[in-house]
């Protein structure tokens, strides 16, 4: 019969001493000379005496001056006999105090009082909260951004409508791709397809939609901060809307000028648009240059103009209400601008689609990072300030005018309008 291993009591004292010691210190907390201590259980009432702690220590200190003893022997199978029991009882006095341990940390966490989560901004997430949210007097910065989906009832069409948007309409110029027209390589060298999709945008040919009269009908009101439009069509401007009010991100027909610099006569652009001729800048011709001109419209890799990004500093510090209307929110730095305003300011989405949602996961790790700025969370519990309106732009307006008692006045803006623009085409 083969002998069984043997285990020096030596090493189990020495492996097992930080543990007798742990033990110890979680069994009389505090001890300085020996006396029992209080601990946060006995605090609340459930004391326990301090035979039983020393009873406790005791049995630490025993199992380990029986250790030192038995380290001598000759390991035969009493050592292990007392080794098994030794350790059999130190694992359960540490399971003992390590539950200990636990139920006073739980105390302690229920001592703490829970932080309520932040009370909604909006009574309710739709157009009925918005309403509400104005007419209680909160809101005198307001704030817009809008694109080419609220152009869409003036008869432009948008851009990324499959089958019916601009960039599917441009394809018969063969373009590489449908944002080619916006690209200054493509029209340096084929400048037509830009020259006819100006054609169709050139303000005058559209009345200003339901939606550009409401952000008129703001700015009547005295409650409208700016306007930040990612559009060329100048419809915001065509309501009556003063031009400091409006911002153009990407530009529009308002100026024009060569591609080296030089400004182009606006009236001389819109002939050579209207003729869908591609226009040379005069000055470049006369020392042998031909440079071609186009409308002051931001093509990729342009930069916006300064004034997008000075009043966006400016004004997005004292918005207390964002209203984005008709936008893929896919162009940045356009798209951004939903960050800006600060976290309890209400923000309403009026598309067709929803758009510029962030995942729970990406806003979690947003929030690790300190990242202030967060996309709209219309479905999430945590929806404090986003109200959505799924829908054509001017459908969304019209309600919320009615909500807001403004429905007679808008009609009037928008016949107004239509009148206008009669007046401009015949």
């Amino acid at each position: 019969m083969s002998a069984k291993p043997s285990f020096g009591l030596g090493a189990l004292n020495a492996a097992t001493t930080p543990l007798r010691e742990e033990a110890l210190r979680l069994c009389s907390p505090g001890e300085a000379d020996g006396d029992a201590s209080t601990s946060a259980i006995e605090a609340g009432g459930e004391a326990k005496s301090r035979e039983e702690k020393t009873d406790e220590s005791e049995d630490i200190t025993g199992a380990s001056e029986h250790a030192s003893e038995d380290d001598g022997g000759d390991g035969g199978d009493g050592g292990e006999s007392s080794s098994e029991e030794q350790l059999t009882g130190l694992a359960a006095l540490i399971r003992k105090l390590t539950i200990k341990k636990q139920l006073e940390e739980s105390l302690r966490q229920d001592a703490v009082p829970a932080v309520p989560p932040p009370a909604p901004v909006l009574s309710s997430p739709d157009l009925p909260g918005i309403a509400a949210h104005i007419l209680s007097g909160k809101c005198q910065h307001i704030i817009v951004m809008c694109g080419a989906g609220i152009s869409v009832s003036a008869g432009i069409p948008d851009f990324r409508t499959p089958g019916t948007g601009l960039y599917d309409n441009l394809q018969r110029y063969d373009l590489p791709h449908p944002s080619a027209v916006f690209e200054l390589a493509f029209f340096r060298a084929n400048p037509a397809p830009f020259y006819a999709l100006a054609k169709e945008l050139y303000p005058g040919r559209h009345p200003p939609t339901v939606t550009h009269h409401f952000i008129k009908l703001l700015h009547d009101k005295g409650l409208l901060q700016r306007c930040f439009t990612q559009n060329i069509d100048s419809l915001e401007r065509a309501t009556g809307l003063p031009a400091h009010k409006i911002v153009a991100a990407h530009g529009n027909f308002d100026t024009a000028r060569c591609l080296l610099g030089h400004h182009a006569c606006v009236l001389q652009v819109k002939s050579h648009v209207d003729r869908g001729e591609a226009m040379h800048c005069q000055e470049c011709v006369s020392v042998g240059v031909h440079t071609l001109v186009k409308p002051d419209i931001v093509f990729f890799g342009e930069n916006l103009p300064e004034r997008f990004d000075d009043l966006a500093a400016s004004d997005f510090p004292t918005c207390d209400l964002l209203i984005v209307a008709g936008t893929s929110l896919e162009v940045h730095p356009f798209a951004g601008l939903i960050h800006h305003p600060k976290s309890g300011v209400p923000r309403l989405l009026v598309n067709r689609e929803v758009v510029g949602e962030m995942s729970p996961r990406a806003r979690k790790m947003a929030s690790l990072v300190g990242h202030g700025g967060f996309g709209f969370d219309f479905d999430s519990p945590t929806n404090r300030r986003d109200a959505l309106f799924l829908g054509d732009c001017d459908d969304g307006f019209c309600e919320l005018a009615q909500l807001l008692g403004w429905k007679d006045e808008l009609t009037a803006l928008v016949e107004a309008g239509r009148v206008s623009c009669k007046g401009q085409t015949s």
